[in-house]
């Protein structure tokens, strides 16, 4: 869905069996960032879980969707004039419980829990 408008995959490694580092590149340009915000564009919140989905789903080689997000935190804000290129950690287990880790240098930016089951759309 924002794959290659919202976002590029940049890199994707496997680091062990389901666990997975992504590098992306925000694309700077996406209409999103007209009405959130003009002057000061920082990236939706809902984009960047969509983000980490379908990144998720990219590692996994099938479609997956949040079926439960205990733990969201936002630990800081998201401007693709800042955090252009971002690092994704992600690790699941086998009900497809998924931690993850998202960097933009040194820094977290997005920490979560969710839950995952696939998507058959």
């Amino acid at each position: 869905m924002l794959l290659d408008t919202f976002f590029q995959i940049a890199q994707m490694d496997t680091i062990a069996p389901q666990h997975f580092r992504v590098v992306v590149s925000l694309v700077p340009n996406h209409p999103v960032y007209a009405g959130h915000f003009p002057a000061n564009p920082v990236a939706p919140g809902v984009c960047t879980l969509q983000m980490i989905v379908e990144c998720a789903g990219r590692a996994l080689g099938y479609s997956v969707m949040i079926t439960q997000a205990p733990v969201i935190k936002f630990l800081e804000v998201v401007r693709p004039s800042i955090n252009k290129n971002l690092e994704i950690d992600l690790q699941m287990d086998d009900e497809l419980t998924m931690k993850t880790t998202v960097k933009s240098g040194e820094r977290m930016v997005i920490s979560c829990k969710l839950k995952l089951k696939k998507d058959f759309f």
